[in-house]
């Protein structure tokens, strides 16, 4: 069953082994597992809340999936010992996939990038990057308009999802999992300012 683990090192800078922990910190099986969360349990994302406003030092952003798969919220002081935050997801489209948080700071405002797959039958099979806004970490508002990203070149005509965006000397930088028709799947990059015409070439299937 597909959990969230944890392991941790002495170091960050050296090639060691980690220890990892027995159990997991969170787990579909977990006593107070919640209906959207209680068959699997994906990708997580953690961050510090240095104000606190969730009340604890730490926050967890993570995938999972009940029917449809959602984007939970759990909470810690120590990173070890989590709970979940309420009863309901921080996002949930209802269908398809709602996935992959990643998370930036715009002063006092909070930007979720994530994606999204086959909520309706307008979006059935295509996956795209979109986000929402917050200013408390737990009540979010999503961006109604174009997706950020979304399939235009060969290289992503059947996905372009999974964000990671940053910024860079006064660039911003959005990398995603680029899927072109044929399932070859690599990494691609858009950009707030036009950086030059580029390409993406995958190697021949075998």
């Amino acid at each position: 069953m597909l959990s969230t683990g944890l392991a941790n090192s002495d170091t960050a800078v050296e090639p060691v082994e980690w220890q990892r922990f027995e159990k997991p910190v969170l787990s579909p099986d977990d006593e107070d597992a919640r209906w959207w969360d209680s068959n699997v349990i994906y990708k997580s994302t953690v961050m510090r809340d240095e104000k606190r406003l969730t009340g604890h030092d730490f926050v967890m952003y993570y995938n999972a999936k009940g029917t449809a798969e959602s984007i939970g919220m759990a909470v810690s002081d120590n990173m070890v010992d989590w709970e979940r935050f309420g009863d309901d997801p921080v996002l949930d489209h209802k269908r398809g996939i709602t996935g992959d948080a990643y998370l930036q700071r715009m002063g006092d405002l909070w930007v979720m990038f994530y994606f999204g797959f086959s909520w309706n039958e307008e979006t059935a099979g295509r996956a795209w990057d979109t986000f929402a806004c917050s200013y408390d970490l737990v009540n979010w508002t999503d961006w109604q308009g174009s997706p950020l990203i979304e399939p235009t070149e060969d290289f992503d005509a059947r996905f372009a999802h999974k964000p990671c965006v940053v910024k860079y000397k006064g660039v911003v930088y959005h990398f995603y999992c680029a899927v072109d028709k044929a399932g070859h799947r690599g990494i691609a990059v858009s950009t707030s300012k036009d950086m030059g015409k580029s390409s993406m070439t995958f190697p021949a299937a075998e």
